[in-house]
């Protein structure tokens, strides 16, 4: 009662399988280490995910004594036709013998007729079939129904998911007795398209094709696209206007409904964010806000850096506030890199057509938003870098070099080294969509935006080192705020294990024994000019049975500028006397 899960390439063939991940043995027995859940991850948490590409969700009350033995038919429109040929999916339910007669495609049509030349059953599956071919509209999005007339003077009902369903695959004979209660055919018909012999018990003659382990197989692809949009929406709903109340919330994915709450009543689903009440509907600026806020307890997720690279301040900027409080207030340990927009793309309401955002016009839009945080940094333009799995050429923001420059700062430096310039701040691009030039850097640098230079010998390059900070202190750098990060984290470890101490002199000792080592280890490796704690023992602090502890610092700077004067001298003049 084991069986093994292949996930392979969809462009691949039966003949040459590319085998993308492996987990063999598995069984339906939770209580076995080998249980199909365990080993892949399960959609509902409950296990870990090990899979890279697919979870498992398993249905209620699934036995434990079962194998994997088909799989259940796909969504589809419903058709209108009186000549009852709505499309079907193909699927192979049996090895082929030499000079057996295959049809193909179905429908049982002569013309299409073709001798087997046989199957090799170690390198052929049933189910979906590259012998057949696999028509991958099938797999699509469908998209919902039209939604029906208004019920009353309050909110629509939405359109509903199509329940059309078409036929799937059971290696079983016997499973022609399952029916279909919604089939976009007939209703009643049989559930599956079946194999050509029993295999409710182990086959015990070599007549039956199960009767080898290798023939016990079937390959099933995943329906519902690939890339989890609606691909029915000509744009995305994470833009400030789809939030409830805005003009264009009822535009969202469903255009008149919310989702309801756990007992199916009201109109809201209401979660609670650290004793806030926070209101989700259905769009997916909403999803995206609960991405966020899922990050939001430092002891639950332990982060440093926060990025959004699909959200920007200028469509999206309640979202990109949200993730600015979340990681400045709630967190207080990471920076965000947001994301500045270069281009300007067609709106859904048809106001805004594809241009170019200049620098200075970039820095407007920063200016904007009000946006005043050190917790916070952003860069422009945006790089154009090789997308290798669809083999063509895309600009990104550049968000993700970013933080991969932070990442390789921390390892071969200190966070509070600047992660810009030749050392730590090249970017793995093509080119930037603008190359800059001097005054469009300082353009933006002045405007808070760190640009990405472009320069012959070695390409492009982060070239700032600024927060979002409006106002000129130390703070307005970046690896000023890294530092201060950094050395809150590495001493609230320390500090937190003398809670629950007893409160005198020894544990203010100790506090101090513990601090002075981590600055002073900083101060070594470059991070500070000097620095001093110290810590307040009066009696009101001991009645409120609190150490209040005070650290001064002096951070290192980052050099931006170099200034360098050259004088021309007489030939005999002497350098001595300079």
């Amino acid at each position: 009662m084991t069986f093994d899960v292949l996930v392979r390439n969809f462009f691949d063939t039966d003949a040459n399988p590319v085998v993308i991940e492996k987990f063999t043995n598995c069984n339906m027995d939770p209580a076995s280490n080998n249980f199909v859940a365990k080993k892949i991850g399960s959609s509902n948490g409950e296990f870990a995910l090990i899979s890279r590409y697919v979870m498992i969700e398993l249905a209620d009350e699934a036995p434990i004594d079962a194998i994997p033995c088909g799989f259940y038919g796909y969504t589809q429109r419903e058709y209108e036709s009186t000549a009852n040929i709505s499309p079907v999916p193909k699927f192979k339910t049996k090895y082929y013998y030499p000079g057996e007669v295959v049809f193909n495609p179905p429908f049982g049509s002569t013309t299409n007729a073709t001798e087997s030349a046989g199957d090799i059953v170690r390198r052929a599956y049933l189910g979906f079939s590259s012998q057949f071919g696999i028509d991958d509209a099938f797999l699509q999005y469908k998209g919902k129904q039209n939604p029906p007339n208004w019920v009353s003077s309050a909110l629509p009902v939405a359109g509903e998911a199509w329940n059309y369903l078409s036929k799937g695959f059971h290696m079983d004979s016997g499973a022609t007795v399952v029916t279909i209660a919604n089939s976009f055919q007939t209703s009643g018909q049989t559930a599956f398209e079946c194999g050509v012999a029993d295999f409710r018990f182990d086959p015990e003659t070599q007549e039956n094709p199960y009767y080898f382990i290798y023939s016990r197989k079937y390959t099933i692809c995943f329906a519902g696209g690939f890339d989890g949009w609606d691909v029915y929406r000509e744009f995305r709903t994470n833009q400030d206007r789809f939030q409830l109340g805005s003009n264009g919330y009822l535009a969202g994915t469903s255009p008149s409904s919310r989702y309801p709450t756990a007992n199916g009543e009201g109109l809201f689903k209401r979660i609670i964010v650290q004793n806030n009440t926070q209101d989700f509907a259905n769009t997916d600026y909403y999803a995206y806000l609960l991405g966020i806020l899922t990050f939001s307890n430092p002891e639950a997720t332990n982060i440093n850096v926060f990025a959004t690279t699909a959200i920007d301040y200028v469509n999206n900027s309640n979202l990109v506030e949200e993730a600015i409080e979340m990681v400045q207030f709630q967190r207080a340990d990471s920076v965000y890199i947001a994301t500045t927009p270069d281009y300007l793309m067609y709106t859904p309401d048809g106001t805004n057509s594809l241009d170019i955002i200049y620098p200075q016009e970039a820095v407007d839009n920063l200016d904007n938003t009000g946006i005043d945080s050190n917790y916070t940094a952003t860069y422009y333009p945006w790089i154009l870098v090789r997308d290798t799995v669809n083999n063509t050429q895309i600009y990104l923001p550049p968000t993700g070099e970013v933080c991969r420059n932070l990442a390789l700062t921390d390892n071969i430096a200190f966070p509070w080294f600047a992660s810009a310039g030749y050392t730590r701040g090249l970017v793995n691009s093509i080119k930037a969509r603008t190359k800059l030039t001097q005054e469009d850097r300082d353009t933006l640098y002045q405007g808070r935006i760190n640009p990405i230079a472009t320069f012959s010998d070695v390409g492009t390059v982060i070239w700032g080192n600024k927060t979002l900070q409006v106002a000129d202190t130390a703070l307005n750098r970046l690896n000023v705020r890294r530092l201060l990060l950094q050395a809150r984290k590495l001493i609230s470890a320390v500090a937190v294990r003398l809670l629950f101490e007893q409160n005198d002199q020894i544990v203010r000792q100790q506090f101090l024994d513990s601090v002075n080592p981590i600055l002073d280890s900083i101060r070594r490796d470059r991070g500070l000019y000097d620095f001093r704690v110290t810590v307040s023992s009066t009696p009101e602090d001991l009645d409120r049975n609190t150490l209040v502890g005070k650290i001064y610092l002096k951070p290192t700077k980052a050099l931006e500028f170099i200034d360098i004067e050259f004088f021309i001298t007489p030939t005999g003049a002497s350098f001595e006397n300079i």
